[in-house]
């Protein structure tokens, strides 16, 4: 009774640590500040989830090309905490939280505590660098990506999948619908499976254990596609989410993928993740390879899975030739595995007949050092993410000058300030970056300028320098021009808020 009364203690004690930590990375990110306007990305999904509480469809009535999930979590966020974004820092918290937990005692059944804590402790301030102020895509795969090593473990360490099964492919459904390139992990596992099951004539155990994945994967699959369908918004989801997202990735060439995945193992490299990951991925491939005896046979499957998914990982995240931060976050998991993977090779090899305080006193002092290294980039991200971002003065011109049924279009890609202020665009091109790239040709821009026409903003808001005008367009004829036309009789220059050039309905 004692010994399950210390064990359970000790359970709190381990999840009390990680959520400091968790806290520790989430705070420079948390909103503090109430002057802060979000990110443009934030931003968007902000809105929509705002949006998708009045009612609104995503894709049919809100053009963003993000797969839908992060949309539905911002509304939860936002019904938590209606008039500020606190509630969208506590599904955050809740995500980030539940990664840190799964990841942990995974780590622990893997390597033994003390790995599963310095691996923690990595990964997770490692993450500090790639949030970058955080209600991201990325940030919420988390979770969803450690649930899939544990229950791929759970279920090879059975050698029955059943309800693990389903929850692997319900988990990576939910995964593809959050963000459709970070399912590398869903498809190393899957690769392993057929590898190994077929290269031992286990054809049967492999629709076994293939069936209950498909099963979950399907129903997942089909609730969302079939909400959608009830909404009449698959065309549009088909269009938005995952047309355009081909046209964007095609953007870009190889040399461009390159330098993206050399920029986003620089940030990895910090306090040394990377390093240490990519060391543990060669070392594990070597001992699966020629020495497997020294691993654990529970843990074969899941390095085996990992070992595929790394560089299936990197290929994903950089398929968009797009070197941004915040992409890098879905490498964590994957990463953190073969960083714990090196640690532990280190307790086994060095101090396998050490006492257990002098092992102790050795994390305590790995910690030390990656914290002395994180100290100052800590206290810059903190002081630099709690500054006033964004123009107070243009959302409160906004508040004061329109009603909150009028609607007001942020001219670009300001969808923040939409949100911050509760004004609804006018159109489903809240931003207009689609339009500019010229996607969707003279139906989307014709679209666009006649809601315009129609819905008769309140407000159109430009940033200085900027012209109320179809330059920008990617598609433009006479029938464009006219429609534009239209729209600048309509509107007039009023005045400027910082920088910011107000134009404002005088039309007839």
């Amino acid at each position: 009774m004692k010994s399950m009364l210390k064990a359970r203690i000790f359970t709190a004690l381990e999840l009390l640590l990680l959520l400091a930590i968790v806290f520790a990375v989430l705070l420079p990110f948390s909103p503090v500040n109430s002057q802060s306007v979000p990110s443009r990305d934030s931003g968007v999904f902000l809105y929509t989830g705002w949006r998708v509480l009045h009612g609104e469809i995503p894709y049919l009535q809100l053009w963003d090309h993000k797969p839908p999930v992060i949309y539905y979590l911002d509304a939860l966020g936002l019904l938590l905490t209606p008039e500020s974004i606190w509630g969208i820092w506590w599904v955050e918290v809740a995500s980030l939280g539940l990664a840190a937990a799964i990841g942990y005692f995974l780590f622990k059944r893997l390597y033994g505590l003390l790995p599963a804590i310095f691996v923690s402790f990595l990964w997770l301030f490692s993450a500090l660098f790639l949030i970058v102020g955080g209600n991201l895509t990325t940030e919420y795969v988390l979770p969803l990506q450690f649930a899939l090593l544990w229950f791929f473990y759970q279920a090879e360490s059975a050698r029955h999948y059943g309800w693990r099964g389903f929850v692997l492919g319900a988990l990576t459904a939910l995964l593809f619908f959050t963000r459709q390139n970070a399912i590398a992990i869903a498809a190393g596992i899957g690769l392993y499976l057929l590898i190994n099951r077929i290269s031992r004539r286990e054809f049967r155990r492999f629709l076994d254990d293939s069936l209950p994945i498909l099963a979950g994967g399907l129903l997942v699959t089909a609730v969302i596609v079939g909400y959608f369908a009830s909404k009449a918004a698959l065309p549009a989801f088909w269009d938005v989410a995952f047309r355009y997202n081909f046209a964007y990735a095609d953007e870009r060439g190889p040399s461009d993928q390159i330098n993206a995945i050399i920029q986003g193992l620089n940030q990895l490299e910090n306090i040394g993740l990377a390093q240490i990951a990519m060391l543990g991925w060669g070392a594990a491939l070597m001992l699966l390879t020629f020495k497997r005896a020294r691993i654990a046979p529970e843990s074969r499957s899941l390095l085996w899975a990992a070992v595929i998914a790394l560089p299936l990982e990197l290929w994903l995240v950089s398929i968009g030739g797009r070197p941004r931060i915040p992409y890098f976050t879905v490498l964590l998991p994957v990463f953190s595995v073969f960083a714990g993977f090196t640690v532990w090779l280190l307790f086994d090899s060095l101090l396998k007949d050490i006492p257990r305080l002098a092992a102790v006193v050795l994390l305590l002092l790995m910690i030390a050092s990656l914290g002395s290294v994180l100290a100052a980039d800590y206290k810059e991200i903190l002081a630099f993410y709690t500054q006033p971002t964004g123009d107070a003065d243009l959302i409160a011109y906004i508040q004061q000058n329109t009603n909150p049924q009028d609607t007001v279009l942020m001219w670009g890609a300001e969808t923040a300030y939409n949100f911050m202020a509760r004004r609804a665009s006018p159109t489903r091109f809240a931003y207009q970056y689609a339009l500019y790239k010229g996607y969707g040709g003279k139906p989307y821009v014709s679209e666009f300028l006649n809601d315009i026409l129609t819905n008769r903003p309140r407000l159109i808001v430009l940033i200085t320098g900027d012209k109320l005008s179809d330059f920008r367009f990617g598609y433009r004829d006479n029938q464009v021009g006219a429609l534009m036309d239209q729209v600048k009789d309509r509107y007039t220059p009023t005045l400027q808020v910082g920088g910011w050039q107000i134009y404002t309905d005088t039309g007839p």
